[in-house]
């Protein structure tokens, strides 16, 4: 969730008004992660779907992540793994292979690089990640579920220009939830390697965002979810092959379809049981890095100096002021 990138939508939503006044393991084979095409993997909403009327084989968990001197950096090194999940048919008991699986990095001692990375794009530090390769834009695989049909978007690589944190309708913290659901290769040489995390934000209400530059809150954002209890913002970052970090990025304008959606409780914890991926929560991310969140664990919401609402529903999300 990116509070310029729904400013910018919300700007987008006013003209558009106007104008129209006037008019776990695969069983499969692996890919390499140096720059090839990709095909675009799916989003949880299948994946949640399909847990609630398939048996499910527990798929073996991700090994702990090994040692910075010996995971590789170079992303040459590493393959795209499709998951299968080891779902089956209840009634045949046969397998079943998913159309598009989402894909895991291995080794899987990537994702600790990419959990660093993570809690320092959270609160200023020395270490926050920015690009070195700065105003790209990218044409990247978008991945695939009912709803979501888009063969590729544009991403922009910039740095990322807000913190945010969340809070519930009474004020209090969210324990945010960041799920790297899919990773996909972009074919370029400076960000080979682009990674599809879901922020899920349970019961959230309000978000509080300040600029990067400034110690002064940024704006209040109002959130209503309708027919579902987690807001999810499907959040991109891509590898740098130049730094061996990886950065926060942003969609291009028009944005993907249902970047932001709403999700039922659980949904993250169940996928990534169900595809054996890493889970993380705010606050484990930030003790685990040695950082100290910089919002309140609560606020009052009377105080509010709102600046737009942004509706999240099972299908999309639109703004409104």
């Amino acid at each position: 969730m990116r509070f310029e990138r729904w400013a910018i939508a919300l700007v987008a939503v006013i003209l558009a008004a106007a104008g129209s006044a006037c008019q776990g393991r695969p069983a499969g084979p692996s890919e390499t992660a140096r720059p090839t095409s990709t095909p675009p993997p799916p989003a949880s909403p299948t994946a949640t779907a399909t847990q609630a009327v398939l048996k499910i084989e527990t798929p073996t968990p991700t090994p702990a992540p090994a040692s910075a001197s010996v995971c590789p950096e170079d992303p040459r090194a590493w393959q795209l793994v499709p998951l299968q999940a080891g779902l089956r048919d209840p009634k045949t008991g046969k397998p079943i292979q998913l159309p598009k699986p989402p894909q895991r990095i291995d080794p899987p001692c990537v994702y600790e690089g990419l959990a660093r990375d993570l809690a320092r794009s959270l609160v200023p530090n020395p270490d926050f990640p920015t690009p070195a390769v700065r105003g790209k834009t990218l044409s990247v695989p978008w991945f695939w579920a009912p709803g979501m049909e888009a063969p590729t978007i544009g991403v922009e690589v910039e740095t990322v220009g807000s913190f945010e944190a969340s809070y519930d309708a009474g004020g209090r913290r969210i324990e945010e939830l960041f799920l790297p659901y899919t990773a996909v290769a972009t074919g370029d040489p400076d960000y080979p390697v682009l990674v599809y995390v879901y922020r899920d934000l349970p019961g959230v209400a309000w978000a509080l965002g300040r600029r990067v530059e400034s110690e002064e809150p940024f704006q209040w954002l109002r959130i209503r979810l309708e027919g579902g209890e987690v807001a999810r913002f499907v959040s991109p970052a891509v590898y740098e092959a130049k730094t061996r970090r990886w950065v926060w990025i942003q969609y291009a304008i028009p944005l993907p379809p249902r970047d932001t959606h709403a999700v039922p409780a659980g949904s993250a914890e169940d996928v990534a049981k169900l595809f054996g991926l890493p889970l993380w929560r705010r606050g484990e991310l930030l003790a685990r890095f040695g950082l100290k969140d910089i919002f309140p664990d609560a606020v009052d919401p009377a105080k509010a100096r709102l600046a737009f609402t942004v509706i999240v529903r099972p299908d999309g999300a639109e703004a409104r002021r």
